[in-house]
């Protein structure tokens, strides 16, 4: 059981833009380049963060850019941008049980509670944690490293 990768992405996306926005061009190859994901994914990530209204594309001259301050930007803003119903789903129903059981009968009438708890407590939580927590974790570290080893070409 695991929540998709899309949002940890997604969330490695938003925190370069953040830091480097005003520095230099992102592109979907350098967040491709610094994801290690492919950039037709990293495309179809920001597609769904543009819709969200949480950024932006230039068109043209290209670049992306935060169109909403990072203390209100939260993990659940990017997490229900990418699966709107994805934690209707976190955990999973078998999909045969033994209607002549009398367990088998029950079993999704019994869980659907404890499941939706569970859903709603990770939503709240997600609610609580904003890109601008994020983003000081990043810059307390120490060290950060120029961009340029996440280019073929010097930025």
């Amino acid at each position: 059981m695991r929540i998709n990768t899309k949002c940890s992405i997604a969330l490695h996306c938003l925190i370069l833009i953040a830091n480097y926005q005003e520095q230099t061009k992102v592109t979907s190859e350098l967040l491709s380049k610094s994801t290690g994901c492919n950039a037709a994914a990293i495309r179809s990530i920001l597609n769904s963060l543009k819709k969200a209204d949480i950024i932006t594309v230039a068109r043209g001259i290209g670049g992306t850019f935060l169109k909403q301050k990072p203390d209100t930007i939260t993990i659940w803003n990017v997490y229900y941008a990418l699966e709107p119903d994805g934690l209707k789903h976190l955990i999973g129903l078998h999909p045969n049980p033994a209607e002549n059981c009398p367990v088998g009968r029950q079993i999704y009438s019994i869980l659907e509670k404890p499941y939706r708890d569970i859903e709603e407590s990770v939503q709240h939580k997600m609610e609580q944690i904003t890109l601008q927590q994020l983003l000081d974790d990043y810059q307390s570290v120490p060290v950060h490293d120029s961009l340029d080893q996440c280019s073929d070409n010097n930025i």
